[in-house]
């Protein structure tokens, strides 16, 4: 590989902003000072198939999203990569990301020091920036969404496990190789839990989506009614019919397990919270995932974060649900494309 980097265009008028995930990649242009998208790709991300396949992928939503917004291109200042993993932003190297990778002889063998961001910039011809997704969405939330004219904001996100972002003074808190913000791993209860390590109490095992339908099913094995049971249509184990998104709807119904368990896994969520708010004294913390719409526990979330942190750092603070959804992988890459190319 070249050791020269491709540099910015600090006169463009565009950026890309990508979203890379397991399974698609997203990319969208934006012109200066827009919040509205131009132009969109999406195609599969080919996670498992080798890191030249994900480049290439990488490579052919850029250049889609370009022709559908009509432009060349030329015409960017930078690409900016969501990327989910430990991501080190100065080297742009994929420290590792365990659902990127190939299959050889001895198995799967997942992402371990790529150096992803030449090979997409040297693939394109356009300077590439990357970050964590989890860090992207929570710039994207400061700058276009619930965090917009903020300085400080700490965000969660909810949903197959916990992931989330810090931002200090207008800047995502990285730490020393860029492996700063893992919300989701803050240990709330020593000893609860499961993971393949063991009962840790880390938030995610405790509150991401297995923990909740591990809970709800649990109350149903006990032999309690509830509304889940009209879900369950065959002798398989009831995970297989049970989700984050069917418990909230019985919940909303008024069942009393069901609201049980979105409580239940809100005062961990709420704990978490607090943890956060505590140490860093955030001006705003953004509750997303779509986990995170269940009004049952993000009220109960609320309620512990109240009832658990300083009293006189959470009174400067809203809680708040993100506002981008879906979209704020691809802002905050677009905001990373834009704070390279004016860096």
């Amino acid at each position: 590989m070249s050791t020269a980097r491709v540099q910015p265009k600090k006169d463009a008028s565009y950026v890309v902003g990508v979203d890379l995930g397991g399974t698609n990649v997203r990319a969208a242009v934006l012109s200066r000072g827009g919040t509205t998208v131009i132009g969109r790709a999406e195609n599969p991300s080919d996670a498992k198939s080798g890191v030249n396949r994900t480049v290439a992928r990488i490579a052919e939503a850029v250049r889609d999203a370009c022709a559908n917004a009509s432009i060349e291109i030329k015409d960017l200042g930078a690409v900016g990569i969501a990327v989910p993993g430990h991501i080190d932003v100065p080297m742009g190297v994929v420290r590792w990301a365990p659902n990127f990778g190939h299959f050889d002889d001895t198995g799967y063998v997942p992402y371990k020091m790529i150096p992803l961001r030449e090979l997409v910039a040297q693939e394109l011809g356009v300077a590439m920036v990357m970050d964590n997704d989890a860090n992207v969405a929570a710039l994207g939330e400061f700058t276009y969404g619930a965090g917009k004219g903020t300085k400080h904001l700490v965000m969660f996100t909810l949903g197959t496990g916990i992931g989330g972002g810090i931002i200090v003074e207008g800047e995502v808190l990285r730490g020393a190789t860029g492996g700063a913000a893992e919300v989701g791993h803050i240990i709330i209860a020593d000893g609860q839990g499961s993971s393949s390590n063991g009962p840790h109490g880390r938030l995610e095992t405790l509150a991401g989506r297995d923990a909740i339908i591990e809970r709800a099913t649990l109350k149903m094995e006990s032999g309690r009614d509830t509304l889940l049971w009209k879900h369950v249509t065959g002798p398989e184990a009831l995970q297989q019919f049970i989700t984050p998104a069917v418990i909230d709807e019985a919940a909303e119904q008024g069942d009393t397990l069901a609201i049980e368990v979105l409580q239940e896994i809100g005062h961990f969520v709420g704990l978490g919270i607090a943890t956060m708010v505590n140490v860093f004294n955030p001006q705003v913390v953004v509750m997303g995932g779509k986990i995170s719409q269940s009004e049952t526990l993000y009220n109960t979330a609320i309620r512990t974060a109240k009832a658990s942190a300083i009293g006189s750092i959470l009174a400067d603070a809203k809680i708040v649900r993100a506002e981008l959804a879906d979209n704020a992988g691809i802002m905050g890459a677009a905001e990373l494309a834009w704070r390279e190319v004016d860096r």
